[in-house]
């Protein structure tokens, strides 16, 4: 688990190096954010990009701005949520990651 956050942290700190390489190169994956469990996302963690990582928890944080109406970015916010969600997910494997999102959302 600690392992599993430290990924986390160096990830928000490296996120906006790493996520426009990222958007350069066209990728063949598709998540479906209506069925993607946290199982899933905590397996794409461990073996993920960075970058890759990145881009999943950016559309988290950009869903539940567009659905909280808040449009201020908050580094130190999206760390916690990043790692709070992991938590959560590491104990409700099950759930779907976007209900642990909403659950877990920026505070």
């Amino acid at each position: 688990m600690k392992k599993l956050k430290a990924v986390i942290l160096l990830l928000c700190v490296s996120l906006f190096m790493a996520v426009p390489g990222h958007a350069k190169k066209q990728s063949q994956s598709q998540i479906n954010f209506g069925t993607y469990t946290c199982q899933a996302f905590l397996q794409d963690v461990a073996q993920g990009s960075e970058a890759d990582v990145g881009v999943v928890l950016m559309w988290l944080d950009g869903y539940l701005s567009g659905v909280s109406g808040d449009t201020v970015w908050k580094e130190k916010e999206f760390g916690e949520f990043s790692e709070r969600l992991v938590d959560h997910c590491s104990k409700h494997g099950s759930q779907k990651l976007l209900d642990a999102a909403k659950e877990k959302g920026i505070q």
